[in-house]
């Protein structure tokens, strides 16, 4: 299976099937998609009745094709995929991508059709993705088959049983800022399944954490031996849907993957330590953070805020989600002193009362606490830079020279923030109201691996999923 999916991903040669020159059929968008990410690969389009497709010469069928092809992406109608098929076998094709709907997910008869691709591409040896799924992508080779534009390489690896579901977590991690190694839409998983990518990922040198959107798992003893190896090494994080009935019922008509008992699954995943998420932004924010933070000894939090009301809702976050928030040592008190005014109300939540200036020792001072397992800070990092209702305006006036000159000596900090958090061995989880605008410092923090959440409920959330990582890992005490 590793030979096969190397082909996949980091294929010599790749032949579209059912390429097009008309920008309303998927054949035009997957030929396009590769052309422009610019693959180190030989692209061959294949139509019956076209001469070239997009400036490069077509061919009537694989067998045309002169020299070896390494990949098929295969984009005809379901009932021309059975031959589609055979030509692979015969050309001695290793994989293929059958972006083709209308299979099991249909019915009987597409059950039967899909049973009919499977035992040819076997008698072949021809592995393959789908049917029923959108593509892939590869940043390390600039392979694309699908993908939004503006992906960017990382360190996340996302499967997802669905490509339009796929596309969107895609689209939500570009937002964010994210960055991906690898995708895959798995689609009816009817050859290559979830638990082969799984296997193949764990040891990807360019996927840090492996992120799924899974409706159903065929195999569930293999994908918990699997599971249980691959997390001790390489972080798990899926979002597994199918919880209700209706839901489950709307998964087998759209992969025709059962979705199963959803407090099996739970407790699956909890014993061999995948993170099981609800929602596309708890998804990747768990992953990013487990991407470069350190994970906590313990479920100790200290929180720092901007103002009094966040640190209610912050502490009350924690403690919903299993975390706790001590008293401040006598020791750590003292230190912050030398940074806030004497109205800091001297406890955990640390209110800096209205004082920005002091907020990167404060930062430092709960680092090293010996009582704190990770930090919490809300609206104290990430000064805006923009200033009144013209951000684009020269700074001309003293407020606006004011800013400037705090967002400077912000930036300048944040390196010895990065350094604590990385010599406390301690996660620093930054939520701030203006995550969206990105300030400088922001932007500095999320380069080096550290991003900023919106709200204390989601910064909260994180931090309980690197404490329950740990805790697999037999890191809390």
């Amino acid at each position: 299976m590793s030979n096969s999916l190397d082909r996949l991903f980091y294929p010599d040669s790749v032949a579209v099937v059912g390429a097009s020159s008309d920008p309303g059929k998927w054949g035009f968008r997957i030929f396009h998609r590769l052309i422009s990410s610019g693959p180190q690969a030989a692209l061959y389009p294949v139509n019956r009745t076209a001469d070239s497709i997009l400036g490069y010469k077509a061919y009537p069928s694989l067998a045309d094709i002169p020299g070896p092809v390494e990949l098929a992406v295969i984009v005809v109608p379901e009932g021309s995929v059975p031959q589609v098929m055979q030509e692979c076998v015969d050309k001695r094709i290793g994989v293929a991508v059958v972006i083709t709907a209308g299979f099991r997910e249909t019915g009987q008869e597409g059950m039967r059709l899909e049973s009919e691709v499977l035992r040819i591409a076997r008698s072949g040896g021809v592995r393959f993705v789908g049917p029923n799924c959108n593509g892939h992508f590869n940043t390390a080779s600039s392979l694309f088959t699908t993908g939004p534009g503006g992906v960017r390489p990382g360190p996340l690896a996302l499967i997802s049983q669905s490509g339009n579901f796929g596309t969107y977590i895609l689209n939500r991690g570009i937002e964010k800022g994210t960055g991906f190694s690898k995708y895959v839409s798995s689609g009816n998983e009817a050859d290559i399944t979830i638990e082969d990518y799984l296997q193949y990922l764990a040891d990807d040198a360019e996927t840090k954490v492996i992120c799924a959107y899974i409706e159903g798992i065929k195999d569930g003893r293999r994908f918990f031996k699997l599971a249980s190896h691959i997390t001790r090494k390489k972080p798990v994080v899926v979002m597994k849907v199918g919880k209700t009935a209706e839901a489950a019922r709307a998964v087998l008509s759209h992969t025709g993957a059962l979705a199963g008992s959803d407090a099996v699954h739970d407790a699956v995943f909890r014993q061999c330590g995948v993170i099981r998420v609800d929602e596309v932004d708890e998804l990747l924010d768990a992953a990013a953070a487990l991407v470069r933070q350190p994970l906590p000894r313990g479920r100790r939090v200290g929180i720092m805020t901007s103002g009094g009301g966040f640190g209610v809702v912050a502490t009350d976050a924690c403690r919903r989600y299993g975390l706790e928030v001590p008293p401040l040592m006598e020791e750590t008190i003292q230190l912050m002193n030398k940074y806030l005014p004497p109205r800091w109300p001297h406890s955990n939540p640390v209110d800096m009362a209205g004082s920005l200036e002091g907020s990167y020792g404060c930062l430092g001072t709960l680092l090293k606490a010996d009582n704190i397992d990770a930090i919490l800070a809300i609206g104290s990092v990430g000064f805006p830079s923009d200033f009144g209702d013209d951000p684009g305006a020269t700074l001309r006036s003293g407020p606006q020279e004011y800013v400037r000159m705090a967002v400077e000596a912000e930036v300048r900090l944040v390196d010895g923030l990065i350094e604590r958090v990385d010599r406390h061995r301690k996660p620093l989880i930054v939520t701030s109201p203006v995550a969206g605008a990105m300030s400088p410092a922001l932007l500095k923090l999320r380069d080096n691996g550290i991003y900023a959440y919106r709200t204390p409920e989601e910064g909260a959330k994180v931090i309980s999923y690197l404490v329950r990582y740990a805790d697999y890992l037999g890191l809390v005490k």
